[in-house]
């Protein structure tokens, strides 16, 4: 239960990230939303997928932004 509870904190904070980074009408946006919603393990790979594609450098911006996220470090 609670394993589930942190993969969905840290679902929602990398699509957060995403949105901001790259933008909440891309591809990997609505990979990411879908399988928050459904959960399903298919979803989480499709996602993953979208991300891997996603330039180097741009996955890097995404995860310096969820890492200041996380810290509560964005102004």
């Amino acid at each position: 239960m609670m394993t589930r509870m942190v993969t969905d904190k840290a679902l929602a904070l990398l699509t957060q990230s995403v949105a901001d980074v790259v933008g909440d009408e891309t591809k990997i946006a609505t990979a990411l939303s879908r399988a928050i919603r459904s959960g399903s393990p298919m979803d989480l790979l499709m996602a993953q997928a979208s991300f891997d594609d996603l330039d180097a450098t741009v996955r890097r911006q995404i995860q310096g932004h969820a890492i200041r996220l996380a810290d509560g470090t964005m102004h």
